[in-house]
């Protein structure tokens, strides 16, 4: 019997229900059926299988790390292979979660629009239990922390910005902001905003909105970050599904940073200054890193990812439109 041998596969981690490509030699092509493909110890059925190509989907968690091939009792060698471990589910993310200074997450239950919650923002122990945060915001869509370390949200519902302090009681922050998704701050601490309907504002301190460009409205979500330049990044999906990653400068110059992306989401920087962005990239889904010269890698397979956050030490953490998940990067790309 011939030796099954496979390639490393890219990208090397993954969530529940991602696709992956594996490049395999070996195999009996005569009996392709047969094959099956395991994460650490846990066999899974391959999607399809050719003679040089499994195709497989990653499952929600795994015994042991690593992937290979199995076919007729024989075994492949073992590529390095990651699964986000989930950390919990019947949620309603629909941006990316925060991470607050002790390493605890915050993400919501967003609801459909109008929808009244019993709880609107969930925090996630670093131990990781899962407890109430805040309740009664409507639609709580985008989360940031300030540089005073309580957690602003937006309600795209009122369209209102809230804060929440460490106890969650919760506090007006601006109004009128239309169909508010994306938050994020600057390095000087000034909060930047995302209606939808096409408006990216800078807010001053007593909260008072000033638009600093205007962009295509979206479907869902404007989804911001700022690098250390303070420059200002945004993605959103739209109608096309061929979207673009944008640039914005302080004075409101707006750059064309990455074109043909499906359905582009949560971004985030680490402290490479590396851009981790959810997205599709020509039929491929999951996590992206954009490095400082431009190049995009395929970091992460996924499905219906929306939103991403860097956590404690290498961990990236992960939303999908019910579930948080974390995911060990190691020295792959320190946050």
């Amino acid at each position: 019997m011939s030796s099954i041998t496979i390639q490393p596969v890219l990208p090397q981690a993954g969530v529940r229900g991602g696709h992956i490509q594996v490049p395999c030699r070996g195999l009996d092509v005569d009996a392709l059926d047969t094959c099956e493909l395991y994460f650490g110890t846990t066999a899974t059925r391959p999607a399809l299988v050719s003679s040089s190509l499994v195709l497989g989907v990653v499952p929600g968690h795994a015994d042991g790390a690593g992937l290979r091939v199995q076919q007729h009792g024989n075994h492949s060698n073992v590529v390095p292979f990651t699964i986000a471990t989930l950390l919990a589910e019947n949620l309603h993310p629909v941006a990316s979660p925060a991470v607050d200074r002790n390493g605890a997450i915050y993400t919501t239950i967003s609801g459909s629009k109008g929808q009244q919650v019993p709880v609107s923002i969930f925090r996630i122990l670093p131990h990781g239990e899962v407890e109430p945060f805040v309740s009664g915001i409507a639609n709580a869509t985008s989360l940031a922390f300030g540089p005073d370390g309580e957690l602003y949200v937006s309600s795209r519902h009122t369209g209102k910005i809230l804060r929440a302090n460490a106890s969650g009681t919760v506090s007006s922050v601006a109004e009128n902001l239309g169909i508010v998704t994306g938050l994020a701050f600057d390095s000087q601490g000034r909060l930047h905003a995302g209606d939808r309907r096409g408006t990216i504002y800078r807010l001053t301190d007593t909260g008072e909105p000033h638009p600093l460009v205007q962009l295509p409205p979206s479907i869902a979500a404007y989804h911001l970050a700022f690098d250390q330049q303070d420059r200002l990044y945004v993605t959103y999906p739209t109608l096309s599904g061929y979207d673009n990653l944008y640039s914005i400068t302080p004075d409101g110059e707006l750059q064309t940073l990455v074109t043909g992306l499906g359905r582009p989401q949560g971004i985030a920087f680490d402290h490479e200054q590396n851009l981790y962005m959810v997205s599709h990239v020509g039929g491929e889904g999951g996590v992206f890193k954009r490095t400082p010269d431009g190049e995009l890698q395929h970091v992460v397979a996924g499905i219906n990812l929306v939103g991403l956050a860097f956590g404690m030490d290498t961990d990236l953490i992960l939303t999908d439109n019910s579930a948080v998940y974390k995911l060990d990067l190691g020295g792959r790309s320190p946050s």
